[in-house]
């Protein structure tokens, strides 16, 4: 735990309100400095038809490419390998000559794929749907175009940019240890409660339904495992939420069909999905017959088989066209996807599905990649639950294991799933994937609880 946290953990609940508070007012301006102009160019591509976002990516793709070829490095060789002429790709067609590039890649290329001239640059970390830490680089315009995306979709479907709405993902925003209300933690900035998915179980729902009662809000967004959680646990206690949001937005996992009949049951309002990619290179809403719209504006999607070939269902490829520092040309993002009616449909897309953490005192918790992300070393990492207690700690470390240190990672784990739990950290060379070929970054091993 750094001196941040250490001083955020510590201080009282009006503190920590305070801090968050301050922590999102020094974001507002960075996410939504020219929010109106991103959110007049998202409108103006939304209502083309497909031949005129084809001609715009193109377009789009033409440039990119040829900067590609000419500032990056790493293109550079890779266009000189291949005897690629980089000034002859002008379209999506075109881009079937380039190969493929894998996350693997990119992470072990990172400062070669960063363009030289730029020194200044916005960087978020990911675990993305591999379980592999992962750095992404980028510029403002990338960064806030896909904030915009956001709110154009949560304004299409009725909530303004704005409003209330309560947030349920994976941060922690009170110890695991302090069961006591209140369990979020308010963001004044962009008028957002920030709920703790580690507290949520039927010893607190009471607390968390009085406290979603009082601030009313209009949007409930976040992870659908966590809002399928609380769902649960009102359908289980049946209990009628005492509030009820005008929608639910949903992302960064898969959305189940049975995850999204519960919800919808219990609240009363309806679930509008949307995919985003970590890379910031793909976005897609869901529509009211449950199909995505991909906008064409972050960058350009590719669907194909195992073999390469362009399919209506199998891998999804995606190519920036708007973040020039950390440019990706023809990206496996780890996902797969389904093609829809039109060109820029898309019917389903699969994407992360693991399995939850289930503690002790009944809490069910998802979504643990982040914490390996603290940790450079770490290639790939998956966490086993063979009991309420007890995890196994799979680890894939890109050099020698002491330079991943144990301890930090258990505290972390600790942090998160309680102090009741024990972790066995194990080094191996390589981690199992599923049938598909999908990584779950968490599988259970418990009987009857999944």
């Amino acid at each position: 735990m750094n001196l941040k946290e250490n001083i955020y953990y510590r201080s009282s609940p009006k503190v920590q309100n305070f801090l968050v508070s301050l922590a999102g007012k020094m974001q507002f301006a960075k996410r939504y400095q020219s929010l109106n102009d991103k959110l007049i160019e998202i409108r103006e591509i939304e209502s083309l038809g497909d031949r005129e976002k084809t001609e715009y990516q193109n377009e789009k793709i033409e440039k990119m490419v040829r900067f590609c070829g000419e500032t990056i490095p790493f293109y550079k060789k890779l266009f000189s390998d291949y005897g690629i002429n980089h000034t002859q790709i002008s379209s999506k067609l075109d881009l079937q000559k380039i190969p493929v590039l894998s996350k693997r890649t990119v992470i072990e290329n990172i400062d070669l794929i960063t363009n030289p001239n730029v020194k200044k640059y916005i960087t978020q970390k990911t675990s993305g749907t591999t379980g592999t830490p992962f750095t992404i680089r980028m510029n403002n315009n990338t960064y806030q175009l896909a904030m915009a995306l956001l709110v154009a979709h949560e304004t299409k479907h009725g909530v303004s940019f704005g409003a209330k709405r309560a947030t349920f993902a994976g941060r922690l925003i009170k110890n695991y240890s302090d069961n006591t209300p209140p369990f979020f933690r308010f963001n004044k900035s962009e008028n957002q409660a920030i709920f703790s998915t580690y507290h949520l179980s039927s010893k607190t729902l009471e607390h968390y339904d009085n406290e979603l009662k009082d601030l009313k809000p209009e949007e409930l967004i976040g992870y659908p495992s966590a809002i399928y959680n609380l769902a649960t646990l009102y359908f289980e206690s049946q209990k009628v939420p005492s509030f009820k949001p005008k929608i639910i937005v949903t992302n960064s996992e898969t959305l189940f069909s049975w995850q999204r009949k519960v919800i919808e049951l219990v609240f009363g309002s309806t679930v509008y999905d949307y995919y985003g990619t970590a890379e910031y290179i793909l976005f897609a809403g869901q529509e009211d017959d449950l199909s995505y719209a991909m906008n064409p504006i972050l960058g350009v999607h590719e669907i194909i088989d195992n073999q390469g070939l362009a399919s209506s269902s199998g891998r999804i490829i995606g190519t920036s066209l708007s973040n020039t520092v950390m440019p990706l040309l023809r990206y496996e993002i780890g996902d797969t996807a389904v093609r829809g009616s039109s060109e820029f449909t898309i019917k389903s897309f699969t994407g992360r599905v693991d399995d939850q953490i289930h503690t002790p005192d009944g809490r069910r918790i998802g979504r643990t990649g982040e914490i390996f992300g603290f940790f450079e070393n770490i290639k790939e990492a998956q966490i086993i639950q063979h009991d309420l207690s007890y995890c196994e700690v799979l680890i894939v470390s890109l050099k020698e294991t002491d330079l991943v240190p144990k301890h930090n990672i258990i505290a972390k784990l600790k942090s998160k799933f309680g102090e009741q739990m024990t972790f066995d950290i194990k080094f191996v060379d390589n981690i199992e994937k599923s049938k598909n070929g999908k990584f779950k970054a968490v599988k259970s091993n418990l009987k009857q609880i999944k």
